[in-house]
């Protein structure tokens, strides 16, 4: 079997090297431009383009039926590596990867293993344990929310990371999932119900939809109301300065760079791969505009970051 596995990377690497340029593809679920999860996989394309001086090709708003058929026509071009991004993704890509051996195949967002592709998966937990602790910082109502999209594992452990960094006296709100990954509107209805309800600090991952946790910040702390947000995904913190005190920020540019080069340079096998805050994959960004991110403030941030990966070193 070894024997076969390295017989078919040489053949693609052979391939590669007879036609003098690397070929990478990119499925999206969504739009490429959302601000958010799809945008970001898309500079990473752009940087795998420029920098590995690839030739690149992507579909955006791929609905779920059209999964495969989009992923074989990648393949049966020949193209070396197809990117998938979403965990929504895991089947057809074990499928596809059975059917075009030859194929890399990379899919973002993935916490389970895939036979003859390499998943990824964005580890939040860790990052969002410092949001519970900034968050323990800047509330005054000693209660914060986590609003959410749908209550899959990476978005359970954003919720999850957060309640186990808040300090004694702070308490959580029950999560609340919107069920939509593009509705501004109920995003917007969930932070008034969470702020309703005596939350003061809104850590959200709702993505393209976020803008509508954003305005309901703003139009509360505009009422006296002293709402602060938390973003995640990109780095949101620009998008509403005056409440965003920071960002969870996931590097899926640098991880699907790094990625495709070692896949093609056969560095990287087929396996489950965990990106997190050890590598810089996921960190909390903090925003240095807003008045209440103090000097103290950033260093109990850096002081619970370096405990978070000596502990993990062991």
């Amino acid at each position: 079997m070894k024997r076969l596995i390295g017989f078919l990377f040489l053949s693609c690497c052979i391939a590669v090297a007879a036609r003098g340029e690397l070929r990478v593809a990119m499925v999206l679920p969504g739009s490429d431009n959302d601000k958010g999860w799809n945008q970001m996989a898309r500079e990473g394309l752009d940087r795998i383009k420029t920098e590995l001086h690839a030739q690149t090709q992507i579909v955006t708003n791929v609905q779920s039926a059209d999964f495969y058929s989009r992923i074989s026509n990648f393949a049966e071009d020949g193209v070396d590596v197809i990117i998938c991004h979403g965990g929504e993704f895991e089947n057809v890509a074990k499928e596809a990867a059975k059917n075009y051996p030859k194929t890399h195949f990379i899919v973002g967002g993935c916490p389970n293993a895939i036979p003859g592709a390499v998943a990824v998966d964005f580890e939040t937990q860790d990052a969002s344990q410092l949001v519970g602790l900034l968050a323990s910082q800047v509330t005054h109502s000693k209660t914060v929310a986590f609003v959410g999209a749908e209550p899959v594992a990476p978005l359970q452990a954003c919720y999850d990371g957060m309640k186990k960094g808040l300090q004694p006296g702070v308490s959580a709100l029950p999560a609340l999932w919107t069920n939509s990954w593009d509705s501004p509107t109920i995003a917007r209805e969930k932070t008034e119900a969470a702020i309703a309800s005596g939350a003061d600090v809104i850590y959200q991952n709702v993505d393209a939809a976020a803008i509508g946790v954003f305005q309901a910040v703003q139009d509360a702390d505009h009422h006296g109301k002293n709402i602060a947000a938390v973003g995640c995904n990109s780095n949101q913190n620009a998008l509403a300065p005056d409440v965003i005190v920071g960002s969870v920020v996931l590097n899926v540019q640098q991880a699907y760079l790094d990625l495709t080069k070692n896949v093609m340079a056969g560095k990287q096998p087929n396996e489950a791969v965990k990106l997190g805050l050890r590598g810089g994959y996921v960190d909390l960004v903090l925003n240095d505009k807003h008045p209440a991110i103090t000097a103290a403030i950033k260093d109990k941030i850096a002081e619970l970051r370096k405990h978070i990966l000596a502990a993990a070193a062991k």
